[in-house]
């Protein structure tokens, strides 16, 4: 029986048992303590055979250092208060943001006069004779500088006047 225990032993160590006969040698490992330290035994002569080095632990290491970590102080850290919201500057962007929907809106609805020609088909479907119509369209264009509204690039002033001189 002793030499079947201390087969498992080894295999348990070289981790070569099922699921099942390995739960059952740890229950019977639990209830002895000399299975306890044969155990002891074969992991340190495994880690030695493995790594050609072996690191001694004393056998309450483990609950050393949990009675420590349970003697340590514990320390809780306050939340950040949530910062309050701002009512004045809430209140400010959405009227902000209601005023450029609206402006927005607005320059959906109703396209700009950017042409002063749209008047004229305007009038030319009210019912006004033609002539009437070219007559308050001549007076438009000399009272607006003609040469802004027939052609469409600026009047440049010139930099320098070119002088001509007769030769003799």
């Amino acid at each position: 029986m002793q030499e079947q225990i201390n087969q498992k032993l080894s295999q348990f160590i070289d981790d070569e048992l099922d699921a099942a006969q390995s739960l059952e040698l740890l229950a019977a490992i639990r209830e002895d303590d000399a299975l306890q330290e044969k155990l002891r035994r074969y992991q340190i002569a495994s880690q030695i055979l493995k790594s050609n080095e072996y690191s001694a632990v004393n056998r309450d290491f483990a609950d050393k250092i949990h009675q420590q970590l349970r003697q340590e102080p514990i320390y809780f850290m306050p939340r950040p208060k949530p910062n309050p919201v701002n009512w004045q500057k809430a209140g400010l962007a959405v009227a902000a943001s209601i005023v450029l929907a609206v402006v927005w809106l607005t320059s959906k609805v109703e396209p700009r006069q950017s042409n002063p020609f749209n008047s004229v088909g305007v009038v030319a479907h009210s019912g006004t004779s033609a002539d009437d119509m070219h007559a308050r369209f001549k007076d438009y264009l000399q009272a607006h500088d003609n040469t802004l509204y027939v052609n469409t690039v600026q009047a440049a002033q010139p930099y320098a006047r070119v002088v001509g001189y007769p030769q003799e």
